[in-house]
């Protein structure tokens, strides 16, 4: 049976994936609503706010964490020119290196202007903060996964946490555009680490929603 197995597999690695303009056409459609989805979410949980930051900073932290979404979205629901995927190893370092790019933002930041690097943050808008990151995480996850159902038949726990990631990224992308503070730690737990439990609920979510049965 294994030996069947690992036949019908090489057949699928070896078959071509849909044609560029297939692949493309779903990536812009799964944007689109997500997109849509999420900036809604975004200004009914309260929007841009910029605080005492100037506009340099925000444009740095959001301008970095819009790149590294992109970049994820890319590597996350790109074909890797099979019918199969990207290969699982692209998508474990991905998700390994995204998270200590996001913080490497969020620890560059107050290094840059450091006159807003000693505000005081309370336990409770850490809290608070990671929690709204969380909420608006759930739904570019939900969009990305759906459309994937049943279409992972190797590593569809790896895909799931890529996907999360993807989501984290873009989550993060948008709390350096509603959160006001700046010290490192704060944006570290509260628009760093949701990433990760992000990608972790996509781990669970796409063992279960991508594989094939």
């Amino acid at each position: 049976m294994s030996t069947l197995r690992e036949r019908i597999l090489a057949e699928a690695a070896r078959t071509p994936a849909p044609t560029r303009s297939e692949w493309r056409r779903r990536v812009v459609i799964v944007a689109v609503l997500g997109a849509l989805a999420t900036t809604a979410l975004f200004f009914v949980m309260g929007g841009f706010a910029r605080g005492t930051r100037p506009s340099e900073l925000v444009a740095f932290t959001a301008g970095l964490g819009l790149f590294s979404a992109l970049v994820m979205t890319r590597v996350a629901t790109g074909s890797g020119g099979s019918m199969l995927g990207r290969p699982r190893p692209h998508l474990v370092l991905a998700c390994v290196a995204l998270a200590p790019v996001l913080a490497c933002v969020a620890l560059a930041a107050p290094m840059l202007w450091p006159e807003h690097a000693n505000e005081e943050v309370a336990l409770r808008t850490h809290v608070g903060c990671a929690a709204i990151t969380l909420v608006q995480g759930a739904l570019p996850l939900v969009v990305l996964l759906l459309p994937r159902r049943a279409s992972d038949p190797i590593h569809p726990a790896v895909t799931g946490a890529a996907l999360g990631m993807t989501a984290g990224a873009w989550t993060a992308m948008m709390a350096y555009l509603r959160c006001p503070h700046v010290p490192a730690a704060h944006c570290i737990i509260a628009h760093v680490v949701p990433t990760l439990a992000l990608t972790a609920l996509g781990a669970v979510l796409g063992r279960f929603l991508l594989r094939v049965r």
